[in-house]
This record gives C-alpha cells, sequence and structure tokens, in this order.
C-alpha cells in the first residue's frame, strides 16, 4: 500500500476517490467534496459522510452526554461533573485531586486544561465544560467501520492535554490487538449507533480500561502515516463501505 504522508482526512478521502474512479468534485477545498452516485450525489465533509446519524453525531460530539450514557449502560467511563456551580466543581477537585477540564463539544485538545484548584476554574464559564477526573496511564485507540474494528493505535504525548503538544502514534498489528477491547468497542459503537467511530481507552496502573472518549468523525492521516507500525489505508475502506455498492447499479431482471 502507498502511504499518503499526514495529509488532511478530506485530502486523503479526495485522492482515494480519484483513485477509485469514484469522480469526486471539490466543493470546497481540503473540507468538502460530492461522489455523483446511482442513487444521486452524496456529500462528503471531513470525516463525515451521513455514515453516522445526527443523533449518534451528537451523542459522541457532547461529551457529556456521552459521559451519560456510558454510565447509564454500565460501561466503564470515567468520574466526570457537567455544573454550573463552582462550589461543586471545588467539592469534584478536591475529592479527585487533579482534574481535566474539557469544552462540552470540543475537539483536538482545543481549550482542554489539567487543573489541581478551584482557583484554575477563574473566569472559566463552567457550563460549557465538563471536569473529568485525571487518570494517568496508556492511551489506546479502537478504529470501527460497520461493525469491524481495522485499526488500533497507541497514543503517546505525556502529560501534556495541549493542542499542539508532542505526538506519536504506534500503529498495532492485529496479532497484537486486546480481544476484550476489540469487544468493547463494537459494544460502544453499538451503543452509539455508529458505523464510523473511534474509541479511546485509558489503561490505568491496575490495567483495566477507562472510555476516555468516543469519537464519531476521527481523523484517517495518523491510520495512513503512523510514528510506527503497519500503515492502514483506512480512507479506501470507509469510502468502499460508504459509496462503491452505490455506484453499481442492479440490472432489471428480463420478464420471462
Amino acid at each position: 500500500m502507498t502511504t499518503i504522508q499526514k495529509l488532511g482526512t478530506a485530502e486523503l478521502l479526495f485522492r482515494r476517490a480519484v483513485q477509485m474512479g469514484l469522480r469526486p468534485v471539490w466543493l470546497a477545498p481540503r473540507k468538502l467534496f460530492s461522489i455523483e452516485t446511482a442513487r444521486g450525489l452524496r456529500y462528503v465533509y471531513e470525516a463525515k459522510s451521513g455514515s453516522n446519524s445526527h443523533l449518534s453525531s451528537v451523542l459522541a460530539r457532547d461529551k457529556a452526554a456521552t459521559r451519560r450514557v456510558l454510565q447509564q449502560q454500565g460501561l466503564p467511563s470515567i468520574p466526570f461533573l457537567q455544573t454550573s456551580e463552582y462550589s461543586a466543581a471545588e467539592d469534584f477537585i478536591a475529592a479527585h485531586q487533579k482534574v481535566i477540564v474539557k469544552p462540552l463539544t470540543g475537539s483536538n485538545s482545543r481549550d482542554v486544561r489539567i487543573v489541581e484548584s478551584a482557583d484554575d476554574l477563574a473566569g472559566l464559564n463552567l457550563a460549557e465544560y465538563i471536569l473529568e477526573k485525571y487518570i494517568a496511564g496508556e492511551e489506546m485507540r479502537y478504529l470501527i467501520l460497520d461493525g469491524q474494528v481495522i485499526a488500533v493505535h497507541r497514543s503517546d504525548y505525556g502529560v501534556s492535554v495541549a493542542e499542539d503538544r508532542y505526538l506519536e502514534r504506534i500503529s498495532y498489528p492485529e496479532s497484537e490487538w486486546d480481544p476484550g477491547l476489540v469487544g468493547l468497542s463494537l459494544q460502544i459503537a453499538g451503543v452509539f449507533g455508529l458505523r464510523y467511530a473511534a474509541v479511546d481507552f485509558i489503561i490505568g496502573s491496575n490495567g483495566k480500561p477507562l472510555i476516555l472518549e468516543v469519537n464519531s468523525s476521527p481523523g484517517m492521516k495518523w491510520f495512513h502515516a503512523p510514528t510506527a507500525g503497519p500503515p492502514v489505508d483506512v480512507a479506501r475502506l470507509f469510502l468502499e463501505a460508504m459509496f462503491v455498492e452505490e455506484r453499481v447499479k442492479i440490472p432489471v431482471p428480463a420478464v420471462m
């Protein structure tokens, strides 16, 4: 497989679509393109193509909603708090000592911070954030497409949560995938109704996994060009799943 180095997701998909004869047309460079199928025009916006329902995407994007669904399902989630009350946030920090503060609908580690004192929350509109217990450990990402895990990565970036932090992504061969995490990933994707998704786990010092994130439109560049380990042509797999069948016109059977 020819690796395309560190292109954005939309560019990866567009180039693969060209190679596959899908005749994509850019509508907004590096963001949005169209593909004409037997069922009409379809659109791809980065890693969004209608593969996931609106409800599925909203539940995964809203971090508090994600945590509440995981909690209700009895899945191994991280202790969290979503509140507008500084006194409640202060109690949560006191209970857990070290806390991650994230925007409710943020992405790519934007505006994420580690806090160890309620004083660090000064000036924040708490209603727009979620607080989660900080847990050190090994971060693993399981990528899912149509009920199958198609790639597994370990993310290495130390303790930083900054958007521009140093990051390595180590790709694991299938022989090294954890069967328990494979099954748990597929269960989570099923709960949220996600065809295409990434489930991130944090493996703490006790060896037990907790669900760190559920992502309904994960980027593809690191799967095509990991820091180490086997690359996976996620763009081709994604396009085959979403569009190839739609371009096949089924012939009308002859009347006997």
